[in-house]
């Protein structure tokens, strides 16, 4: 038995929307990083045909999975040696998750978290309570949502957890995971940030119509900005920043512009040299990476990597401001963090699943 099946403790999973391409690779990373035997039951209306295809099939981006699956009969898919039972519902309430025993819904179809419409929701109005009343202990978002109980990032505020109170926990977006986890890094070095601009140059996605999208840029809204607040509560307010759509499938980048005080000199080396002591941490959890060249491909360098964020360090930048402020001098400093933007984020969904199953 593994370190982590001890860890485990019977505890199951039940993965909604596990045939889209974040479900997918959810399924994926459990079986990677813990094990399928935490898989207590796989739903998606697509029904099981086109599960099990979707599942086996090669990735038109990232290969095909290390794994086996297999039809046992309408309701079961095996995936390797271990059976599990398999549903095609669009109602979550007709999902038996007491009779099965789930524990945590890795909510991946992307329509249970926040109510459309509603500015400003407030924490029952969160679309993924059902779980919840049909059963299972957690919900687990792939997705931001401001009604879910609390949101959180492996190497970045896991330790914020309470199970007393969180019961629907989103665990933000590609691009939040991208800003979050340099940035904590470099406020654990010592730099208080004071005001913070973003952009990111981000892979075409599913709610942009294909032909529009093929042959030009789109200006697009993001919400990730100001979700870094929500992790890094000493951020909230302070940042804002929008996205650039572009007509690749996969890989992101995410420009980060500060204004910083720091208690010393600071210079890029100083910035990068931070970033290639700390990186390893074990504090952050393996979600931070590093590249080390000039110039950055995403398919070259970026589709593949699991981490929340990859600093280039090439592009670091540090201009010193004429002023000092209460926490030392200021500077305007410039970082990249690039990111694939359908591998990393499952990754860290798992890994945030693994740490409140230990402590629950």
């Amino acid at each position: 038995m593994s370190d982590c099946k001890k860890e485990n403790n019977n505890k199951k999973l039940f993965i909604n929307g596990a045939g889209g391409r974040i479900g997918r690779m959810v399924t994926y990373e459990i079986t990677r990083i813990l094990d399928e035997e935490w898989i207590g039951g796989i739903n998606d209306p697509i029904g099981i045909d086109r599960l099990v295809e979707s599942l086996y099939e090669k990735d038109f981006v990232h290969g095909k999975y290390d794994w086996q699956i297999d039809k046992i009969d309408n309701h079961t898919i095996k995936i390797n040696e271990h059976k599990i039972p398999v549903f095609s519902e669009k109602d979550v309430l007709k999902i038996p998750l007491k009779d099965l025993d789930i524990y945590c819904v890795e909510e991946c179809s992307g329509f249970y978290g926040d109510p459309k419409g509603v500015k400003s929701p407030a924490k029952e109005q969160c679309l993924a309570r059902p779980f919840i009343g049909n059963g299972a202990k957690r919900v687990i978002l792939s997705y931001p949502a401001d009604s879910a109980d609390i949101t959180l990032i492996a190497g970045v505020n896991l330790d914020e957890y309470d199970p007393e109170k969180h019961y629907i926990i989103s665990n933000a977006s590609c691009t939040t995971k991208a800003l979050a986890s340099p940035l904590q890094l470099l406020m654990d070095c010592g730099i208080h940030i004071r005001a913070l601009l973003m952009d990111t140059v981000h892979a075409a996605t599913n709610s942009q119509r294909i032909l529009e999208s093929l042959n030009q840029i789109w200006t697009h809204t993001t919400g990730a900005a100001k979700a870094t607040g929500l992790v890094i509560k000493s951020l909230k307010g302070k940042m804002d920043g929008l996205s650039y759509r572009v007509p690749t499938v996969d890989g992101s980048f995410a420009n980060i512009y500060f204004i910083g005080e720091f208690d010393g000199e600071l210079d890029e080396s100083k910035i990068n040299n931070m970033f290639l002591e700390h990186y390893k941490d074990e504090r952050y959890m393996g979600r931070i990476g590093i590249i080390d060249k000039k110039d950055v491909g995403t398919l070259n360098d970026v589709v593949g990597r699991r981490e929340n964020g990859i600093v280039i360090l090439s592009k670091t930048r540090v201009f010193p401001l004429p002023y000092v402020g209460e926490r030392g001098k200021s500077y305007f400093v410039q970082i990249v963090s690039a990111y694939d933007n359908e591998a990393a984020p499952p990754v860290d969904q798992v890994i945030v699943t693994k740490y409140i199953a230990n402590l629950d």
